[in-house]
C-alpha cells in the first residue's frame, strides 16, 4: 500500500507511549483480542486506553513552536460499510496521561472494527518556517488497531419484534428482509426479525452459542429458510448475470451470495443452477437439502459456522 507522505516534519513515533485497547464488558476489562468470536449486532462496544505523550519532545522533533496546543483523536470505522465517526478528542496537557475512548454501538458495525489514534494540531500555528504542520488536525502520529468481529461468516444484523404491532403475521416465527442490491453492504444487506411473543426463537437465539438440542434443531430450521432465500435471491435473472463482479468486493452482499453459491454447489455456475431450479424445482431443493446437510458437516468437522 502507497502512504502519502505529508509536506510537514513528524516527530519520532516513540514521542507517543499507547497501551492496548481495553474492552470492557460487564465491569470487567481486558485486553482488546484481535478477533471477538461471540460479538453480535445486539453487542455495544465500549473500549479504552492508556496514552502517554512527550509533548515538548514533539513540539521539538516537528520544529513547532512551543506553545502550540495538540490533541488526540480517535476513530472508529467499521470495515463492512466504510461507515467512520470520531470517538473522542483529547487535549493534551505536558506531564499528564491520557485516557482515550470510544463507545460504539454494535448496530452500526460490522465485518471489523477499526481503531485510529492520531496526534494532531489542535489550532493553526503561525510559524513562518518551511516543512512545519501549520492547520488545525495535521497529524504527527498515528496508529491503527484492527479487530475482526465475523471472520469468514457473516452474523446477521437480528432483532426482536412484535410481529402484531410490526404488521408480519403474528403466528410467524421469523422474517427476513433481503437485500435489492449486490453492492449493499453485507453486514446490513439482510435482516432478520424475531416473534418476540414466541419465546422459543427468541431464546434459541439468545444462546446460539451453546444451544440445547432443541433449540439447535429449531436453528437449523431458520438456516434452512434463510439459506434457501438467499440462494433464491442470488439466482434471480437480474442478479446471477453479474454475481462474479462483486467477487473482490468482499464486504457486499454479491460476495458473501457468491460465496454461499460455491460452497453449497462447487464448480456449478448460477446459470447452471438457476436452468435446473427453473426446470425441476423438486429436484434443485432436494440438492439443495442435501447440500446444506453436507456444509453442515464440515462445519461441524471443521468448528467453524457457514457463511450465510
Amino acid at each position: 500500500m502507497i502512504r502519502a507522505v505529508p509536506p510537514y516534519l513528524l516527530p519520532s513515533k516513540d514521542v507517543v507511549a499507547a497501551d492496548a485497547w481495553q474492552l470492557h464488558d460487564d465491569a470487567v476489562a481486558g485486553r482488546l483480542p484481535t478477533f471477538l468470536p461471540d460479538w453480535d449486532y445486539s453487542t455495544d462496544l465500549h473500549l479504552t486506553r492508556q496514552i502517554r505523550i512527550d509533548a515538548a519532545r514533539a513540539r521539538e522533533e516537528a520544529e513547532l513552536p512551543a506553545e502550540t496546543p495538540l490533541l488526540v483523536t480517535v476513530e472508529w470505522t467499521a470495515a463492512a460499510s466504510q461507515t467512520s465517526d470520531r470517538a473522542c478528542r483529547v487535549p493534551v496537557l505536558d506531564g499528564i496521561e491520557l485516557t482515550v475512548t470510544a463507545d460504539v454501538r454494535g448496530v452500526m458495525l460490522g465485518g471489523a472494527l477499526i481503531l485510529t489514534t492520531r496526534l494532531v494540531l489542535g489550532e493553526d500555528t503561525s510559524s513562518p518556517e518551511p516543512f512545519v504542520a501549520r492547520y488545525t488536525g495535521d497529524v504527527l502520529y498515528e496508529d491503527v488497531v484492527r479487530t475482526e468481529l465475523q471472520g469468514t461468516v457473516g452474523r446477521l444484523p437480528t432483532y426482536v419484534v412484535d410481529f402484531a404491532e410490526a404488521g408480519f403475521d403474528p403466528d410467524a416465527r421469523w422474517h427476513v428482509e433481503l437485500p435489492t442490491a449486490l453492492a449493499e453492504p453485507a453486514a446490513s444487506a439482510v435482516r432478520i426479525y424475531l416473534n418476540g411473543r414466541d419465546p422459543e426463537i427468541v431464546n434459541a437465539a439468545r444462546k446460539a452459542a451453546a444451544p440445547t438440542a432443541a433449540q439447535q434443531h429449531l436453528l437449523a430450521w431458520m438456516e434452512s429458510d434463510l439459506t434457501n432465500r438467499l440462494v433464491d435471491t442470488a439466482l434471480q435473472p437480474e442478479w446471477r448475470a453479474t454475481l462474479s463482479e462483486y467477487s473482490e468486493d468482499i464486504d457486499t452482499i454479491g460476495a458473501s451470495l457468491g460465496t454461499l453459491l460455491s460452497q453449497l454447489f462447487p464448480h456449478e455456475s448460477a446459470e447452471t443452477l438457476a436452468a435446473l431450479r427453473d426446470s425441476d424445482p423438486g429436484r434443485f431443493h432436494s440438492r439443495m437439502q442435501g447440500a446444506l446437510r453436507r456444509m453442515r458437516s464440515h462445519r461441524d468437522d471443521n468448528a467453524v459456522s457457514p457463511a450465510v
